[in-house]
C-alpha cells in the first residue's frame, strides 16, 4: 500500500495566519536553541568565576595583557569544552519538558478535532526498527572511516573529542537517553508530524532531515544527520509513534559511546577485509529490516458511516502518540 494511502484521514484545520505557521514549525527549534545557548553562556560565565576566583593573581596579571588574557580564556575553554557533555544534558533536561508540553498539548488539539489516534504497536515490532537503526548507523559510521571524511572536518574531531571524554556513565545518561529523546520530541515529535499535517510524507521527511542535518553545524555531522532524520522520520510514519524514533536514536547513540568507550571502530580499521565485511552485512541487515519495516502498519481503521459516533468517541478517548 502506498504511504500516502497509509496516513490517516485528518479532518481540515482551521486557516492560520503566516506568521503563525512558521511558529507552529520553528518555535519549538527555536527553543531548544535559545536553552542551548543559555545553558552554554550560564556555563561559561560559572567556569570563568570559579577560575578567576580560584587564582585571583593570575586573572589580575591576565588583565594586564592580551596574550595573558587569551591564554587565560584557552584554559576556561578547555574547562568548558571538557564539561560539554554535562552542559548539553543540563539543556535537554530543560528542553524535554517544554517539548513535551507542546507534543501532549497537539494531541490534545488532535482529539477535539476528531483525529483518531494510532494503534499501539507490540513491543516485538520495535526490534525490526532498532536493528535496522543499529546496522544503517554503524555502516555509516564505517564509511565515515573509510572515506576518512573525520580527518577532513577538524571541528567533527574536537565535537566527537569533547563529548566522547566524559565518564562512560555520563555519556550514557546524556548521550544515549537526553539528547535522543529532546531532537526527537523536537525534529520528528512537532516539526516532522506538525509538517505531516499539511505536507506529503516525503515532503515532511526531507524538510524534516535537512534542518536536522544543519543543526549538527559540521559537513559530517550534516551529512549524518541527514541520513539518519530521514529513517527516523520513516519509523515515526510506519510504527505511528514517536516512541520509535526516540528508542532507535537512544539505542544508536548508545552503540556510538560504547564502540567509542570499547574502541569497537578502532579495532575494525586494523583490518580492510574486516571493516569491509562488516560494512556489507550492515547494509545487508539494514535493507533487510527495512523490508520488514514497510510491512509494519500502525494507523488507526478509520470508522465507516455505518459505525457511528460510538466508535469515534471510544478512539477519542484514548491517548494519542
Amino acid at each position: 500500500m502506498d504511504m500516502e494511502q497509509q496516513y490517516r484521514q485528518v479532518p481540515p484545520m482551521q486557516p492560520e495566519s503566516y506568521g503563525k505557521r512558521v511558529w507552529h514549525l520553528w518555535g519549538p527549534i527555536l527553543i531548544k536553541w535559545a536553552v542551548g545557548i543559555g545553558v552554554s553562556m550560564i556555563a561559561m560565565g560559572v567556569l570563568s568565576m570559579v577560575y578567576v576566583m580560584a587564582d585571583q593573581e593570575a586573572a589580575m596579571i591576565a588583565m594586564q595583557s592580551e596574550e595573558k588574557m587569551m591564554e587565560l580564556y584557552d584554559k576556561i575553554l578547555n574547562q568548558y569544552l571538557n564539561a560539554s557533555t554535562l552542559i548539553e544534558g543540563v539543556a535537554a533536561l530543560i528542553t524535554i519538558p517544554i517539548m513535551l508540553w507542546f507534543f501532549h498539548s497537539d494531541r490534545v488539539k488532535e482529539r477535539k478535532r476528531g483525529v483518531i489516534p494510532n494503534r499501539k504497536a507490540p513491543l516485538w515490532k520495535y526490534t525490526v526498527g532498532l536493528l535496522m537503526a543499529l546496522a544503517l548507523s554503524l555502516g555509516l559510521n564505517n564509511l565515515i572511516l573509510i572515506g576518512n571524511l573525520s580527518e577532513m572536518s577538524e571541528s567533527y574531531q574536537a565535537t566527537m573529542e569533547a563529548f566522547y571524554s566524559s565518564p562512560l556513565v555520563v555519556q550514557i545518561v546524556v548521550l544515549a537517553v537526553l539528547v535522543p529523546m529532546s531532537e526527537e520530541l523536537v525534529f520528528r515529535g512537532l516539526l516532522f508530524k506538525r509538517l505531516r499535517e499539511r505536507a506529503t510524507y516525503m515532503q515532511a521527511a526531507l524538510y524534516s532531515a535537512v534542518v536536522f542535518g544543519l543543526m549538527h553545524v559540521n559537513m559530517v555531522q550534516m551529512l549524518y544527520g541527514f541520513i539518519l532524520g530521514m529513517m527516523l522520520a520513516y519509523l515515526y510514519e510506519k510504527y505511528g509513534s514517536v516512541k520509535a524514533p526516540i528508542a532507535a536514536h537512544m539505542a544508536m547513540n548508545l552503540l556510538s559511546v560504547l564502540a567509542t568507550e570499547y574502541k569497537l571502530l578502532d579495532w575494525l580499521m586494523e583490518d580492510k577485509m574486516r571493516m569491509g565485511i562488516v560494512t556489507v552485512a550492515c547494509a545487508f541487515v539494514a535493507s533487510t529490516m527495512f523490508v520488514l519495516v514497510q510491512r509494519i502498519e500502525e494507523k488507526p481503521d478509520v470508522p465507516s458511516a455505518s459505525e457511528g459516533k460510538e466508535n469515534l468517541v471510544s478512539h477519542c478517548t484514548m491517548d494519542g502518540e
